[in-house]
């Protein structure tokens, strides 16, 4: 009974002592998705952030995820998310890894011709400053079918992607006919 005890016990320190048993909280983020000829805005193209942990040295684990769609003015805002998370022994990243995908447009951030106007730290969306991220037209089913693997397997609950999901879905059917 002491031995359980004593262990709860640790348990119960670790747990409080933790940097992951405390919430984080990333953004406000903003800014608008244009066309990178035109400079046009892209309505309807998703924004997806993902949030990590770090644990034991280079190992990351997905914390949470949100996503958006840009208004017929190409903008986007997400506003402040808190995270709460129990993983002993963790830490948090410092901020969160953008994907931006609209059918017949290359993917934010993989694809080579799309762009950012400012980088936050290690290469994320910076908080609290407007940014304009520029994405290609594609104009080739070949391109389309090639940018279809600049969408990185996501790691997470699927009800976090659905948006993402959806559109890459669409984006199959006219590459694929399915």
């Amino acid at each position: 009974m002491n031995t359980l005890i004593r262990l709860l016990a640790v348990l119960t320190i670790l747990t409080i002592s933790s940097g992951c048993a405390i919430t984080n909280s990333y953004g406000p983020y903003m800014g608008k998705v244009v066309d990178t000829e035109t400079e046009e805005p892209i309505e309807g193209a998703v924004v997806f952030l993902r949030f990590f942990n770090d644990c034991f040295g280079q190992v990351s684990s997905f914390a949470d995820a949100v996503e958006v769609l840009t208004d017929a003015n190409g903008e986007f805002r997400i506003p402040s998310h808190r995270i709460f998370t129990l993983r002993p022994l963790c830490g948090w990243h410092t901020d969160c890894y953008p994907i931006v995908f609209k059918p017949g447009y290359g993917a934010f951030s993989r694809h080579a011709g799309t762009s950012i106007s400012e980088w936050g730290e290690e290469g994320c969306l910076p908080r609290k400053k407007p940014v304009t991220i520029k994405l290609p037209k594609l104009t080739t089913r070949e391109e389309r079918k090639e940018n279809l693997y600049n969408i990185p397997n996501i790691d997470a609950p699927s009800h976090k992607f659905k948006k993402l999901s959806e559109l890459e879905q669409e984006e199959r059917k006219v590459v694929f006919g399915k």
